[in-house]
Order: structure tokens, then C-alpha cells, then sequence
């Protein structure tokens, strides 16, 4: 990789994550990488969390630190976008922490292939358009925005969405629909999970789940709207994760109060995972995919 590297800009939405916040920021700030910056985006934190990053901000010239009224992950995630400095973005929960060689793995990719997105997946090599979003709409690549490396410009003009859940996978579908070039990798080593009930992205309940149909919608109207074409996948990848929200939330122990929306969220996912079986993209489908809708099926009758 040449020396002469792009600024990194890693964004760490903080929502009371004080107990973990300080092991995340270390780990960014001691990567193998060093030309990055880190922003800390304050979402109306009520623990010590602001206090630590302003800490932060002091102690290193390269982080930059922006408190707002808590406004959710999308809301925290668009500020960050709005103040980071980087040619390339990545991102980190504030309750998780890298490996030292974790931006390098994917800048090596980015710098050496000249790419606009690197992310993992299980179809390895470079693509352009429309294959890779063609990839990702069927599952052949990772749908969540923590394992991506992506050009700053991709972002111009769009920001993560209000939807309560699944706004990191929207995202990704309109990335890969203006990315030219898009590296995939196997999934690396490196990323390491904390469980924090109160983080950002980690808060799921019923509520949040009644906003994936909407969340579903946006994406096939996206679809229809940019690639016609590739209506078919997009059905697939709505299918797919309706059947996911569909067995989790038929699991759901919830109060007599709340049977009704989950009978109603029920009944939307089984229409979302009707088109998608009566759309497939057969001309698109390997064997493993066929699979994917067997376990579909699984998910709503099993």
C-alpha cells in the first residue's frame, strides 16, 4: 500500500455507553492505520459518556466530538457524516471495540484496488455496477455498515433514514447503487461486541420492529426507482428479512396490549415474503439462495 494514505474518518455514534466508551475510543486511536480521525457524536447522552469524549478531544488532536439532543442512531450517524474530514468512512458502535489492524485490513484493499467500497462477503473479488449491488440484494454481502470501508463522496446526497430499524441497510443499498467499483473480502477478524442495553443499536422490541415494513418499502421503491431491472433481487432481499423479523417476532413474549400490532406486523411480513416468492431472481439465484427461501418458508410456518 502506498504511505501516502487517505484520511480515515472513523464516526462512534455515544448513547450512555460510559462503562464502554473508553475501550472503544483507545482501540481506534492505537490502529496500525494512523492517518485517521476520530468523531464522537454525543446523541443526548445522560451518563458520564459526554464528559469522556470531550475528555477525548482534549487529549488528541485528531478527535473531533459534536453534542446534540438525543435524536436516535440515524440522527447521531448524519452528524457525523456532516463534520467527519475523511476520504473514506468507517464505523464503530461506542460499546464495541478493533483489533489494531482493523482499518488497515480494509484501507490496504481500498487504496491497492482503487475502489470505492470495500466490504466482507462470501463472493470474494472486485465488482462494479450493477453486480455489486446485484451481490448485496441477495445476501452475498454483509448488510451491516460497521463491515464497510466507503468513499466519502458515495454519501453526498443521502443520509440514513428515521426508520427504527434497519436504517444501516438501506444505506448500504443506495451506496452500492452509486459505488463504480466495490471490493468484497472474506468477513475479517476484528470487530468485538459488547452487549449495552441502552447503545444506539442495540434497543429492539416490538415498537422498533413495527417500522421494518416501512423501513421495506423504502428500499423497493428505492430499487424501483434507480434500477428497475433489479426489482426481482430487491424482492429477494425484503423476503429474506421478512422472514428474519417474522420468526423473531412471532417469539416475542409481549402483553395482551400488544397482540393486535404484532398481529398486524405479522400480516405484513407474510405479504413482503409473498412477493418475494412469487418474484424470484431465477436468472440471478445460485443453489445457496434457493436454500435462503427453504429457510424462508421455515421461518414462517415452522
Amino acid at each position: 500500500m502506498n504511505r501516502n494514505t487517505p484520511l480515515v474518518s472513523v464516526i462512534v455514534p455515544v448513547y450512555n455507553s460510559s462503562a464502554y466508551l473508553r475501550t472503544c475510543c483507545d482501540s481506534v486511536l492505537h490502529q496500525s492505520y494512523t492517518n485517521l480521525e476520530l468523531v464522537l457524536v454525543d446523541d443526548g447522552s445522560t451518563d458520564g459518556s459526554p464528559a469522556i469524549c470531550d475528555e477525548y478531544a482534549k487529549r488528541y488532536d485528531n478527535v473531533q466530538v459534536v453534542h446534540q439532543s438525543n435524536g436516535g442512531e440515524s440522527a447521531a450517524r448524519n452528524t457525523g457524516l456532516s463534520v467527519a474530514q475523511g476520504e473514506y468512512i468507517m464505523w464503530v458502535d461506542s460499546d464495541d471495540w478493533i483489533d489494531p489492524d482493523w482499518v488497515a485490513s480494509y484501507m490496504e484493499l481500498a487504496v491497492d484496488q482503487a475502489v470505492d467500497v470495500v466490504v466482507a462477503g462470501r463472493v470474494t473479488g472486485q465488482y462494479g455496477y450493477p453486480q455489486a449491488l446485484i451481490q448485496y440484494l441477495l445476501n452475498h454481502i454483509e448488510h451491516t455498515i460497521w463491515i464497510s470501508c466507503v468513499r466519502r463522496v458515495l454519501f453526498d446526497g443521502l443520509s440514513f433514514s428515521s426508520h427504527t430499524i434497519g436504517c444501516d441497510a438501506l444505506m448500504l443499498t443506495k451506496l452500492f447503487a452509486k459505488a463504480h467499483s466495490t471490493y468484497v473480502m472474506p468477513r475479517p477478524e476484528g470487530y468485538h461486541y459488547m452487549d449495552n442495553e441502552e447503545s444506539v443499536t442495540r434497543v429492539h422490541n416490538i415498537g422498533t420492529r413495527m417500522g421494518w415494513p416501512a423501513r421495506a418499502q423504502d428500499e423497493l421503491d428505492f430499487v424501483a426507482h434507480t434500477a428497475p431491472e433489479l426489482m426481482s433481487c430487491a424482492r429477494f432481499d425484503v423476503m429474506r428479512g421478512a422472514g428474519v423479523i417474522y420468526r423473531n417476532v412471532r417469539a416475542l413474549p409481549l402483553p395482551p396490549e400488544e397482540r393486535e400490532r404484532k398481529k398486524m406486523l405479522l400480516k405484513q411480513l407474510r405479504r413482503f415474503i409473498a412477493e418475494g416468492m412469487t418474484h424470484l431472481p431465477m436468472r440471478y439465484m445460485s443453489f445457496k439462495d434457493y436454500k435462503q427461501v427453504i429457510l424462508t418458508i421455515r421461518d414462517m410456518w415452522f
